[in-house]
C-alpha cells in the first residue's frame, strides 16, 4: 500500500470535526553494495528494484545491468551484489570524453543530434502521466514517465521528485534499454538538480508541467539536452535544444 488512512483533526470555516486523509507513505530504505552500506533513502514504497537500480547507475558504480550479478529486497534493506566497472566501461567513457571534446556529444554521453519527438506525444504522455491515483488520493506525491516516441514505457510515483526518475531510469537500466532513445516527463519543477539526474542516465530531453529555474537552463544547454517547461493541454515552453520537438 503507498497510502495510509488516519483520522485527523479537520478546523475549517470556525468549526472543528475529525476527518480520515490519506497520507503517501515514506519510508526509509539503507542500500548495500556488495555488503558495504552505499546510501540511505527516503521513498514511497513501491519499484524498490528499479529506484535501487537507478541510484547505482546514477551513482556511477554500474554501468548498465549486466554488472548487476543479484539484487534482493528484504525488509527496508536493499542488498545488491555487483562487479565493479569493467575495463570496457571505462574505454567506453575515454571515447565519450574525446566525442566530447570534439563537440559530436555533450557531458554525460548526449548526443547533440538524431532523433526527434512529436510536440503532441510529449503532452499526451504527459497527461497520463499526471493522471496518477495515489496524487488523486492523497495530494502529496510526484509522477515521472520514461517514454519512447508515442509510447510510456514505465511510471513511477514518489512523495520524492527526483526519486521517480530513479525509479523509472532504474526500470530501464534493468531491461538493458538505450536510454538515448528516451524521454523523461514529470510532474516536478525541473531544477538544476534534475537535468544533473536526468544527464547522468544519458536522457537527452525533460518535460514538465512545471517551471524551470535558470541555473536548469545553462546545465542542459551545456550538456546538450533539450529542456521543456509549461507543458499544458496544447502548449509548452522549449527552452533548450529546439531542434528535438518537431510538430509532425
Amino acid at each position: 500500500m503507498k497510502y495510509q488512512a488516519r483520522k485527523t483533526l479537520r478546523i475549517e470555516d470556525g468549526r472543528i470535526f475529525e476527518i480520515e486523509e490519506r497520507l503517501p507513505k515514506e519510508v526509509g530504505i539503507d542500500i548495500f553494495a556488495n555488503g558495504d552500506l552505499f546510501a540511505k533513502a527516503t521513498i514511497t514504497p513501491s519499484l524498490e528494484r528499479e529506484f535501487v537500480a537507478g541510484h547505482l547507475r546514477y551513482r556511477g558504480l554500474i554501468e548498465d545491468a549486466s554488472q548487476i550479478r543479484s539484487l534482493k529486497i528484504e525488509g527496508r534493506k536493499a542488498w545488491a551484489e555487483i562487479d565493479s566497472r569493467s575495463e570496457k566501461a571505462q574505454e567506453a567513457e575515454t571515447a565519450r570524453k574525446r566525442c566530447e571534446a570534439d563537440g559530436t556529444i555533450g557531458p554525460d554521453g548526449i548526443s547533440r543530434s538524431g532523433w526527434t519527438v512529436r510536440a503532441d506525444w510529449i503532452l499526451s504522455n504527459l497527461a497520463a502521466t499526471l493522471d496518477s491515483e495515489l496524487y488523486k488520493k492523497t495530494g502529496g506525491t510526484h509522477t515521472s514517465s520514461l517514454c519512447r516516441g508515442e509510447a510510456i514505457l514505465a511510471t513511477a510515483e514518489d512523495v520524492g521528485r527526483l526519486n521517480t526518475l530513479d525509479k523509472a531510469f532504474g526500470w530501464g537500466v534493468l531491461r538493458g534499454l538505450d536510454l538515448g532513445s528516451c524521454y523523461a516527463v514529470t510532474s516536478g519543477r525541473i531544477t538544476s538538480a534534475t537535468i544533473e539526474k536526468v544527464s547522468r542516465f544519458g536522457v537527452p530531453l525533460v518535460a514538465s508541467k512545471g517551471a524551470v529555474t535558470t541555473l536548469a537552463v545553462e546545465m542542459a544547454e551545456r550538456k546538450g539536452m533539450t529542456l521543456v517547461g509549461f507543458a499544458r493541454k496544447t502548449r509548452m515552453n522549449v527552452y533548450v535544444g529546439r531542434d528535438r520537438v518537431t510538430l509532425d
